[in-house]
């Protein structure tokens, strides 16, 4: 009898030992399907082996998902550093790494009708591309204004390493990007490309895993997960967008794609390119610094101009939409070119207020408005909570509820009044649910079949069309002053790239940007583009906050029903912590307080932050925190590296 060793999808650290039966042919490497208590689980195997265990009876594998391995040891000890990593259990890891239970006998049929698309790189994009490959196994950050041919380059870089038949991973932040990405991808690799994010089905992400593990795809584009899929020869790391949050996983195991690339950049000796037009205060430091290779593309490709940017102050203007921006709307559509409005709020409006007792309709679970949407439900966009709109106030049964503030519903049917003749499409979360909205827009967008695009910050990642020459960001100040050290490069970061999606082809570009506060110094580096006097600003102040890129953060945060059982545990935690580092130099606990959102999805938030030294290392003392203090009415999460302290 032979018996299988395998990694199943729970929060356990170790494996569970399975016999395998006589008919069946499982080894090392391929997924399987296993009897968990009342259940059955999707699992890995991580080895196959002779001997018997003792102490309890051993159930048989009930299915086997793949003929052959489509991991080796190289992911399993990509699997064990990120666990060790992120505090996290390697049951997790493995089922987040691999596809789940699909089986890989369906197809996926690419949506796009490819057309052909040549380039040719200037003589910088050369330069810096001949600088990349001169340092192999190296890591690269690669700063470039939007427009400026970084997905060109991306794509030489690619061509030269499959041409030395090697495998490349191109991360992207968000799907949307990824669609159009792929259209034009598609006319340069053909065959050798595969997707890989969350938007396929689990028998479409087994079968593009198993494209790749076996050398018949030579590039994969994807989403963070796409981090973990394995090749033979893996010659390089594309991170597209570097400076995007969507590469920090939020939920267990909170990982890093990027620093998982560099791992992996580590251990089998790839190069990985970083690249962003707004890149984040860390990895310029880095650059800064000599520990990434810095590389930069200043001035737009092909005949294209840097668009000029303008700020409004928009005071109480009706929806937001000032003078300025409904006049070059308009010219704008006179001359056969496309507008783009960003409003980064979606849904019709983000509060429904009485007018009598003027309490704001909240949701029952979280700390939050609810939020109206024009099919007449509210919406918690935190804990997604839903129900039909009230017609009376639930506090005081008044029947004068008014809907406050605009959202991407609201603007777009305000912009549909303001101009009857312009064909308007919407962008955010909502809209792209639907199936093929995405490519229906990137066709219609082509074809000159809409005038305004309206959205949410899916518009600002990555779109890249010719004939888009006015951008509008109404209410730019949305998270200018929420609790996070990081609010403001957030925001500058968004502006620049919706910024950058105006002016991309020899037509010039406006944008306006509507603010309430135009004379916030941010303002005044977004109307300059100067990425790196903002920079400079920016660290001055991390340094005196004492705050990444010149230390760590570990953020443990404590949640659960009872807020006073909370409160107890998070002051033990922190008490235990303060304790057990008192003795190592570099560490600074803050807290326990109350999270920025106190409370989300029934459960009240209080968080300690860590901060600690390069170099330090308090693992052990995480995970006896871990063993210490868990409870089953309380759930606790450690999220090293935290992009958002919210």
């Amino acid at each position: 009898m032979k018996y299988a060793d395998v990694f199943l999808s729970v929060p356990q650290d170790s494996f569970f030992t399975y016999s395998i039966p006589e008919n069946m042919h499982v080894t090392k490497g391929v997924r399987v399907v296993v009897p968990f208590g009342k259940r059955t689980l999707p699992g890995a195997v991580i080895t196959t082996h002779n001997k018997k265990p003792m102490g309890f009876a051993v159930k048989p594998i009930l299915e086997f998902l793949d003929d052959q391995p489509l991991f080796s040891d190289t992911f399993v000890e990509l699997c064990d550093y990120t666990a060790t990593t992120y505090c996290a259990a390697r049951g997790e890891v493995y089922a987040l790494a691999l596809p789940g239970r699909g089986s890989g006998v369906s197809r996926y049929k690419d949506p796009f009708i490819v057309e052909p698309y040549s380039f040719k790189l200037s003589d910088k994009q050369q330069s810096v591309c001949d600088e990349i490959l001169k340092s192999a196994t190296q890591a690269h950050l690669l700063f470039g204004v939007t427009g400026s041919g970084k997905t060109e380059l991306y794509m030489e870089l690619a061509l030269r390493q499959i041409a030395a038949g090697k495998s490349v991973i191109y991360l992207v932040p968000e799907i949307t990007l990824s669609s159009q990405l792929h259209q034009r991808l598609l006319a340069v690799f053909g065959d050798d490309l595969v997707l890989y994010h969350s938007g396929l089905t689990p028998n479409q992400r087994a079968h593009h895993w198993k494209l790749f593990y076996t050398n018949k795809k030579k590039i994969v584009v994807g989403t963070r997960s796409a981090i973990f899929m394995q090749a033979e020869k893996l010659g390089l790391i594309i991170i597209d967008e570097e400076h995007d949050s969507s590469y920090k996983e939020n939920s267990t195991p909170r990982y890093s794609a990027k620093r998982l690339a560099l791992y992996r950049m580590k251990r089998e000796g790839c190069t990985v390119v970083l690249g962003s037009a707004t890149p984040s205060i860390e990895s310029y430091f880095a650059a800064k610094t000599g520990v990434l290779h810095y590389h930069e593309l200043n001035e737009r490709f092909g005949n294209a101009g840097v668009p000029q940017i303008t700020t409004v102050d928009v005071g109480d203007s009706k929806e937001g939409i000032s003078n300025l921006l409904r006049v070059e709307t308009t010219e704008a559509a006179r001359r056969g070119e496309q507008s783009v409005y960003l409003l980064n709020r979606r849904g019709y409006s983000p509060v429904l207020l009485c007018g009598d007792c003027k309490k704001r309709v909240e949701c029952p679970d979280c700390c939050v408005s609810l939020n109206y949407h024009s099919d007449g439900f509210l919406r918690c966009h935190y804990c997604g909570y839903s129900v039909v709109s009230f017609t009376r106030c639930p506090s005081c049964n008044s029947e004068n509820l008014k809907k406050i503030g605009s959202g991407t519903q609201r603007v777009e049917e305000h912009i549909e009044t303001l101009f009857p003749s312009l064909r308007v499409y919407r962008l955010d979360r909502d809209s792209s649910k639907k199936k093929g909205a995405i490519v229906d827009l990137i066709e219609r967008i082509n074809q000159r079949e809409v005038d305004v695009i309206v959205g949410t910050q899916m518009i600002a990642k990555g779109f890249d069309f010719h004939h888009i020459t006015v951008v509008g960001i109404l209410m730019a100040d949305i998270g200018m002053n929420l609790p996070d050290f990081r609010s403001t490069e957030r925001i500058f970061s968004l502006l620049m790239q919706v910024a950058g999606r105006c002016g991309r082809g020899e037509l010039p570009g406006k944008v306006i940007v509507q603010t309430l506060d135009p004379q916030h110094y941010l303002f005044e580096f977004v109307r300059k583009q100067d990425y790196s006097a903002f920079y400079e600003h920016e660290i001055k102040l991390r340094k005196m906050m004492n705050y990444p890129p010149f230390v760590r953060l570990i953020r443990v945060v404590m949640r659960g029903k009872n807020e006073g059982a909370v409160l107890k545990v998070s002051d033990d935690i922190g008490d235990y912590l303060k304790s057990a580092v008192s003795a190592v130099k570099g560490v600074q606990v803050l807290g326990p307080a109350p999270a920025p959102f106190t409370r989300l999805g029934g459960n009240f938030r209080y968080h300690i932050i860590v901060k600690i030294k390069a170099g330090v290392c308090i693992r052990e003392h995480l995970l006896q925190l871990v063993k210490k203090f868990k409870k089953p009415d309380l759930y606790l999460e450690i999220d090293i590296d935290p992009v958002d302290l919210l």
